[in-house]
């Protein structure tokens, strides 16, 4: 039903991040092309083809960088346009979202800002009436140019740190006024709804046609899909291998049901620059798994530590396996984040795996969570483990301590069912905990789901609508935040509730100082 009766509104936004000084002020010699959109013009200089991250919303159409500074093209769907506008002309059915609106999401943006522009004007671009505002905002410059069109309202937004001096403006108006219309082209559909291995193969190929230097892998498994730019037949081959190794731990410990087919699809940048021109992540950011894109995205961290981005790949492709296997649902992350640190200490011996409490430098949990012990500065797990997303965050005392309380607790809890924790700190209702999270977590999701697949059909009836199959699949973004609570604390009563928490929170202690090497 979202598809067929929600309006969203269409324009295309091209983000253009410039540095004052350092890049030299040209235009490319050649023009960009976006036929989907019927449109091209020539971007700034040296600006290189990045993939389009789908994690975004799936609203980028075109995307370009250097170094880290950025050209992004973003495509809102609309309804269809009206039929007696002409073209030149702001034709949606519904009223499109202002280009003022859409920039209110860059930090200090506000309806003052948007008010008072430094600069507005009417300049015909290829027998376009366009509009040029500027907007100055703590610390750089916005530049707009905006053209209606018949079926779209694109809008190249120049996105400029600094001060605009006149070399600039020069470079900046000589690129917007390259905007030519051109026949628009539409895109061919790949229907990659059920995730079987022939669609998401077909999409990663398509994918890797678009920007040079990219190219779409199967694994013979058929249960993974790398797309990838990096050169190094080593480090791709000892990836696929780890990947391949992990998939079989996860079904063993989380075993799939028998029509359980969701293939992964692994984007592997060629190096950090990459990876954050692609992204858009801090710096210290190793790699990612977006329930968004669903995709796991990593990069070849060969100057510092490859071990890091082996340790990586188990941990988010753990998260990438779950978003599956549990119908696309969300758990603590006391369970998501202590698994994914889990597998990440994964050892790999030819095609066998084996679970180990040491991780790289750099990603190591041991040492700061016996730290954490001795001095006393972890949460009582009556809090850590009930934290929402966001508490469990910003919970301290360093940036990772979270990850390392809420491994040593997974550690635990699966190192003891397999019977290689210590009696004097283990009891047999500990073994229960994670089966029993999982199971009513699940459980709780699928009966959400089902209510609100349920209300869509009702919904559709009552107003003679035909709903399309893609508009039944529901995930966790589907539901309302109290849904989802409801459903998080039914799973912490089914689990952590059966067990006396202040007493599990003493062997895990003790469990810690004498048993943890």
């Amino acid at each position: 039903m979202r598809a067929s009766l929600r309006i969203v509104l269409l324009a295309i936004f091209v983000l253009v991040a410039i540095p004052s000084t350092g890049l030299a002020q040209k235009v490319a010699r050649k023009p960009v092309a976006c036929p989907e959109h019927g449109f091209q013009f020539k971007p700034l200089d040296k600006f290189d083809a990045v993939p389009i991250d789908s994690g975004r919303g799936g609203t980028e159409a075109l995307k370009f960088a250097q170094d880290r500074r950025q050209l992004t093209a973003h495509a809102f769907e609309s309804e269809g346009p009206s039929e007696e506008v002409e073209e030149g002309s702001t034709v949606a059915k519904k009223r499109r979202r202002s280009i003022v609106g859409f920039l209110k999401r860059y930090k200090g943006f506000t309806d003052k800002v948007g008010k008072n522009p430094q600069v507005d004007e009417m300049v015909e671009v290829d027998g376009v009436d366009a509009k040029h505002l500027r907007f100055e905002l703590d610390g750089f410059m916005l530049d707009v140019w905006s053209f209606p069109l018949k079926h779209a309202d694109i809008h190249l937004v120049y996105f400029i740190p600094g001060e605009v001096n006149r070399k600039w403006e020069k470079a900046i108006r000589q690129s917007a006024e390259s905007f030519e219309l051109i026949e628009r082209v539409k895109a061919e559909e790949i229907d990659t709804t059920t995730r079987s291995f022939e669609s998401q193969f077909a999409w990663a190929e398509a994918e890797a046609a678009k920007v040079e230097g990219w190219r779409a892998i199967g694994t013979p498994s058929k249960r993974f899909v790398v797309l990838t730019n990096a050169t190094k037949k080593a480090f791709i081959k000892e990836v696929l291998k780890r990947l391949e190794v992990s998939r079989d731990i996860y079904e063993q410990d989380f075993p799939p049901s028998a029509e359980f087919n969701a293939v992964s699809v692994i984007r592997i940048c060629k190096d950090r620059e990459e990876f954050q021109r692609f992204s858009g992540a801090p710096p210290g950011a190793a790699g990612y798994f977006s329930p968004q894109s669903v995709e796991l995205v990593l990069y070849d961290n060969v100057e510092t530590d490859r071990n890091s981005t082996y340790a990586v790949v188990s941990h988010e492709a753990f998260h990438q396996y779950c978003h599956f296997l549990f119908g696309q649902s969300e758990a603590h992350r006391w369970f998501d984040e202590g698994h994914g640190d889990y597998y990440g200490g994964m050892r790999v011996a030819g095609s066998r795996g084996k679970i180990t409490p040491k991780m790289p430098a750099g990603l190591d949990r041991l040492s700061v969570i016996r730290d954490m012990v001795r001095e006393e500065s972890y949460k009582p797990l009556s809090e850590h483990l009930y934290y929402n997303h966001r508490q469990w965050q910003s919970q301290g005392p360093s940036n990772v301590s979270c990850y390392a309380q809420s491994w040593s607790v997974i550690y635990m809890l699966r190192q003891g069912a397999l019977r290689k924790v210590s009696r004097k700190v283990w009891k047999d209702e500990y073994a229960n905990i994670i089966p029993n999270y999982v199971s009513t977590l699940n459980q709780g999701f699928q009966d959400a789901y089902k209510e609100i697949r349920e209300e869509r059909l009702e919904q559709a009836k009552k107003r003679d609508l035909e709903l399309d199959p893609s508009d039944l699949k529901i995930n966790r973004f589907d539901l309302d935040p109290r849904q989802k609570q409801k459903i998080w604390d039914a799973a912490m009563e089914a689990s952590w509730g059966q067990v006396d928490l202040d007493e599990f929170e003493k062997d895990w202690v003790l469990y810690i100082q004498k048993y943890l090497k």
